[in-house]
């Protein structure tokens, strides 16, 4: 059985929450700790496989203490968020880019309607998180703030003029995007399509809280935008996002893939088949295979494709696969895709034409 340690500020929520864990067979509650002081001492006494924490506490917040067992003693932290519509979902992201694997909505107590979806939806990435190996945070996220100066833009990129940068990234994503998107040149002249496994009703949380960090335009994608230069756009919850001619975006409703959607390998095929040899391709941190095949497929097009290191990832499961493929040209940490991509787009230039013909194309 996995050990779960409940770190809780509420007497209740902390009852409540060890009974949800009692729920399911493969779970057990290690601990429990009413504030962040307690959590990191509980950390290095029970040794849990998954932590369960708040943000808002006293002495010691949430976010805090992930940082604190995050760099001593790393082990799977799911961030219990009450706040889906505030500014307050901002320290959420934050305990996400101190290295906790995911967030998940607070569940709501007996009695609610949704209660009994929301415990479900719990215990399904308590379980998960507590299957994975995470490692002590590195530094090489941080670096991204000073890129490496090792990696200048391909050989050949001056005369090739790229179309677009598709990225791909899960369990880690959001502390790898942010330590790359904000990062990138405020002239940066190629459209990014990304998609980011989260939990529902974090997505346009996450958008929001990127807009704040990067001078890069953010979006969740819409049926039929054409992407404009230097813009970024997050595929919906719920919907896989691909291109066709003239890199069009559409949303679908199609089966899962890899067990989730949107999956980045819908988007990776896509492009790979729009674009070909003037198509990037990256892909992050993340639990699975999602992606990996669809990347090798882009490299087997020419396109050019980037996997984030063992080091630097939070779970290497998804680069990791694509590396074992051959699918990844060039393997890098997120302050070297920094400035790969910004060396890029210098050589590149500006290469779709997207301001005068850029927004939603109905029908599509």
């Amino acid at each position: 059985m996995k050990k779960v340690l409940i770190v809780d500020d509420s007497l209740t929520a902390r009852e409540y929450l060890s009974y949800l864990i009692d729920q399911d067979e493969t779970l057990e509650v290690a601990g429990t700790a009413k504030d962040g002081v307690e959590a990191v001492e509980q950390v290095l006494k029970l040794h849990p496989d998954v932590v369960l924490m708040y943000i808002q506490m006293p002495r010691m917040d949430g976010l805090e203490a992930t940082r604190q067992i995050m760099t001593t003693m790393p082990v799977p932290i799911v961030i219990i968020s009450a706040h889906l519509n505030n500014d307050k979902m901002d320290y959420t992201f934050k305990a996400m880019e101190q290295g906790a694997v995911c967030a998940v909505e607070k569940p709501k107590g007996l009695g609610h309607p949704d209660a009994e979806k929301m415990a479900r939806k719990l215990l399904m990435y308590v379980s998960a998180m507590a299957e994975i190996k995470v490692v002590r945070r590195r530094s090489a996220l941080a670096d991204a703030a000073h890129p490496s100066q090792d990696n200048p833009a391909p050989e050949g990129a001056a005369s090739k003029k790229f179309k677009v940068i598709a990225i791909g990234a899960s369990t880690g994503g959001p502390q790898a995007l942010k330590a790359i998107l904000p990062r990138l040149q405020g002239n940066f002249s190629l459209p990014i399509l990304v998609v980011q496994h989260i939990t529902d009703g974090f997505l346009e949380g996450f958008v929001s809280w990127l807009r704040k960090e990067t001078s890069l335009p953010v979006h969740v994608a819409e049926q039929g935008e054409r992407p404009l230069d230097g813009h970024i756009y997050f595929a919906p919850c719920g919907y896989h996002m691909t291109v066709k001619t003239e890199g069009i975006i559409v949303l679908s409703d199609a089966p899962p893939e890899y067990n989730v959607k949107p999956a980045a390998a819908r988007l990776f095929r896509s492009v790979a088949q729009c674009f070909g040899d003037r198509a990037v391709g990256i892909l992050l941190t993340g639990m699975g295979k999602d992606g990996a095949a669809e990347l090798k497929f882009m490299r087997d097009r020419d396109g050019l494709t980037i996997a984030q290191d063992r080091e630097s990832s939070l779970v290497h499961g998804m680069p990791g696969e694509a590396i074992k493929l051959g699918a990844a040209r060039h393997i890098m940490n997120p302050s070297q895709i920094v400035r790969f991509l910004n060396g890029l787009c210098s050589a590149t230039g500006s290469v779709i034409n997207t301001m005068e013909t850029g927004g939603k194309i109905n029908g599509n």
